[in-house]
């Protein structure tokens, strides 16, 4: 008889279930910079894309996932979900922090503006 390999060892990651975790965690460390003037703005931008680029990651992870279940690690099923939850928390804290970051860019151009120098 033939020995079936079923080591779980062996089987790939889900793909883009890594780089949904990878982008969830950027859009929340990213988001936390709007207190500086301007460039917290264009980093709560871009953490802003990174919190929809983790949540989309995230559910084509978890769909080639359910298509295909014995074909990768279970543990990578965890990876893709986390990462859309992160993608999620990143979208709404982002788009508070970004109201935030634009308020306080012109609260302070305008008390810079008024300085007398």
């Amino acid at each position: 008889m033939e020995e079936q390999n079923t080591n779980v060892q062996n089987l790939p990651s889900v793909p883009k279930g890594v780089g949904a975790l990878i982008f969830g965690i950027l859009s929340l460390v990213l988001c936390w910079y709007f207190m500086i003037p301007w460039v917290g703005l264009v980093l709560n931008i871009v953490a802003l894309v990174f919190a929809i680029i983790a949540m989309g990651n995230g559910k084509k992870a978890i769909a080639e996932f359910a298509a295909n279940p014995g074909k990768y690690k279970q543990g990578s099923l965890g990876l893709a979900k986390v990462g859309k939850i992160l993608g999620l928390v990143g979208l709404i804290i982002n788009i508070i922090f970004l109201i935030l970051a634009i308020l306080w860019s012109f609260i302070f151009a305008a008390a810079v503006s008024n300085y007398p120098y």
